[in-house]
């Protein structure tokens, strides 16, 4: 007889756990409190035009150890992916442009060209970005099954790094930057991972290791968006005879002598299995429903220590120009800075999505420009809706007119306009705090990489997805869900299988 499984969230953890679930032979419902599958993996649509807010870079589209999981999830066959060619631009109010370029001569060029007196730090940087990629050592298999044969198979890319292994230690990318003489490179290169709209707070430099080929070069972004992904993994989760339930919302677990033997949902209705798999938020799970009573040191350590990603601000706009000819993603310095909930912004990161010609019609642009802010500000201001729109259209108004000061012309072409806050995030998918991606990786977690994968003296529950470990996104999102079932197959005694 089949064990039967609940999946709470059907985004990218939830699909993934799911479809593995099915391959092998478990019986299988997704809860999903949503009308459609994604999570955080969606995109807003707007009168023809579409902003893909989450899969800028797939990890592993075109090769390396994630490939192999893709092609089982069916999101690299028979799709289109577009590889960019610089990853961002930066440019300064005095003038000067740096162009972080896939081609590692022209990128060094430019930064020997900006600075001479800071070439063998450029040299250093360079060489860091472009070297050995440390991604190749990643293991589709869970730690728990990796045995020393596994490891050895690893020591050929892991040993010709462990001299910047040991150089960098636990030194942060912003110190590191900061040893730029030149002001201009001091903060454009900060901007390679630490940037405004998507700040990375204490990210170690040694992460950076390969960083250009195997999170740029190699990582496409798929054509369609993720949405388009996500309603691809859900229906081959549904041929596999899985289940997905809309808009039901979990209020609770039943839980019986320390045993998970189903959910109670907010109609009152109760779903009842063997196994339950928690892919939503984890603080919801752990403090909200559970109450903390299933914790230990390492989830205190994880809920008081570890910083989690700052919600956003987005604004979105429809523009009917053609920006195809411009960067992709344009860091540029304001000539008069803006503040948004206490915080003064003096860069803008706008993007736009012209290498997607299902992002706009035709001639057109979808256009979105990234804040970070705080979640406690736009919670308290959401319950004063003219005050929550007014401050939405003041940020949108200042956005339409920085750009069109880069874009002259661009304010008058505007059509669409919409400003998702931490708000609408929560509204949506419940995240903790309105984080969009979990947990940052920091010089002080980046070495606990063990997902969480169950509580404490609660058994038949299993965590995955973005609040298990640090810096997750799509691609360590869809492995929780893959680890978890061959986990769970290696206690079934079962053979693992990738494939129905």
């Amino acid at each position: 007889m089949e064990k039967s499984i609940i999946i709470v969230g059907a985004g990218i953890a939830g699909l993934s756990a799911g479809c593995y679930a099915r391959m092998n032979g478990y019986k299988t419902t997704i809860l999903e409190m949503h009308n459609i599958p994604g999570g955080l993996c969606t995109a807003w649509e707007r009168k023809g035009y579409s902003w893909d807010i989450s899969m800028h870079m797939l990890t592993g589209s075109c090769s390396g150890p994630f490939y192999r999981m893709w092609e089982e999830l069916g999101v690299v066959q028979n799709r289109e992916f577009y590889y960019r060619n610089e990853m961002a631009r930066i440019e300064s109010l005095d003038g000067k442009t740096l162009a972080f370029s896939t081609d590692r001569k022209k990128m060094e060029d430019q930064m020997l060209k900006l600075s001479p007196a800071d070439a063998p730090l450029t040299r250093e940087f360079i060489s860091l970005i472009f070297g050995r990629d440390m991604m190749k050592a990643a293991s589709l298999k869970p730690n728990e099954l990796i045995n020393f044969f596994d490891s050895l198979k690893t020591w050929p890319v892991i040993l010709p790094l462990m001299g910047k292994f040991i150089k960098y230690g636990k030194q942060t990318f912003q110190n590191f930057a900061d040893r730029f003489q030149d002001p201009f490179l001091k903060q454009a290169v900060r901007f390679f991972i630490d940037s405004p709209g998507w700040p990375m707070l204490k990210f170690p430099t040694v992460a950076l290791a390969g960083f250009m080929k195997s999170a740029v070069i190699e990582a496409g972004v798929p054509l369609g968006g993720s949405q388009k992904v996500v309603f691809d993994i859900a229906e081959l989760y549904k041929n596999l005879g899985g289940v997905i339930e809309y808009k039901c919302r979990v209020k609770d677990l039943i839980i019986e002598d320390n045993h998970a033997i189903g959910v109670k949902l907010d109609d009152g209705s109760e779903r009842r299995a063997d196994i339950t798999i928690w892919a939503g938020d984890g603080h919801t799970l752990i403090f909200n429903i559970l109450g903390g009573r299933y914790i230990n040191n390492r989830i205190e350590t994880i809920y008081r220590e570890w910083i989690p990603v700052k919600p956003i601000i987005h604004v979105m706009l429809g523009v009917n120009l053609d920006l195809s000819k411009e960067p992709s993603r344009l860091i540029f310095e304001l000539e008069e800075p803006i503040t948004i909930a206490g915080e003064e912004h003096r860069w803008m990161n706008a993007i736009h999505h012209c290498f997607d010609p299902g992002s706009a019609p035709a001639g057109k642009s979808a256009v979105e420009v990234w804040y970070a802010t705080d979640y406690d500000y736009w919670e308290k201001l959401s319950k004063d809706r003219a005050a929550y729109k007014n401050e939405k259209k003041r940020i949108a108004e200042f956005t339409i007119a920085q750009l069109d000061k880069r874009w002259p012309g661009f304010t008058s072409q505007v059509e669409v306009i919409d400003v998702p806050t931490p708000a609408t995030y929560v509204r949506y998918t419940g995240n903790w705090k309105g984080s969009p991606d979990g947990w940052y990786i920091t010089t002080d977690n980046m070495r606990d990489q063990a997902p969480l994968r169950t509580l404490p003296t609660l058994s038949n529950l299993y965590t995955i997805g973005q609040w298990t470990a640090p810096f997750t996104g799509t691609v360590i999102a869809a492995l929780t869900g893959r680890q978890v079932m061959e986990l769970l197959c290696k206690k079934d005694r079962k053979r693992f299988v990738t494939k129905k």
